[in-house]
């Protein structure tokens, strides 16, 4: 449970694909914050679904990297 509530009339598009389930609760957060969540969203689609490296790869990336960092994200 986060620490700032989630905003229940999300007005930003669901997140679809690998590794999305968790990242929804993160932009109902900021979604408090439109502003901010568009860019973040917008940064993060471009990191991980641009580019030569596939998807799968990027986000086994992301997952170790939070492990790394005692992330739970």
């Amino acid at each position: 449970m986060p620490r700032i509530p989630p905003r229940d009339d999300d007005e930003l598009a669901p997140l679809t694909g690998p590794g999305t389930v968790s990242m929804s609760m993160l932009f109902s957060v900021m979604a408090l914050r439109p502003d901010i969540a568009m860019q973040s969203r917008q940064l993060l689609e471009t990191t991980m679904r641009a580019g030569t490296v596939e998807p799968k790869l990027k986000e086994l990336l992301a997952i170790r990297v939070s492990q790394v960092n005692h992330c739970h994200y």
